[in-house]
């Protein structure tokens, strides 16, 4: 596997989180959920999911950090 394929699921881990926290925040702020039949547990699963999304970005995000920094010592190897 190479740097650049590291960085490029890195990026893909990084939307998938977004995604994931868009839908876990749109069934929070959803009617359903917070005026008729929402459930607490029903509330604290989508904020559990809120929390992996989290979770996804961050470390997504140090996956691309370290790509970049591997990026970086190749090139000062090469100089």
């Amino acid at each position: 596997m190479d740097v650049g394929s590291i960085g490029q699921n890195a990026l893909l881990g990084i939307n998938k989180g977004f995604n994931q926290a868009n839908q876990a925040s749109a069934k929070i702020a959803s009617n359903q959920q917070v005026n008729d039949n929402s459930t607490t547990q029903d509330i604290a699963k989508n904020l559990v999911e809120l929390k992996q999304a989290e979770l996804q970005v961050k470390a997504s995000a140090k996956v691309a950090q370290t790509a970049g920094d591997i990026i970086g010592s190749i090139i000062d190897i090469k100089a």
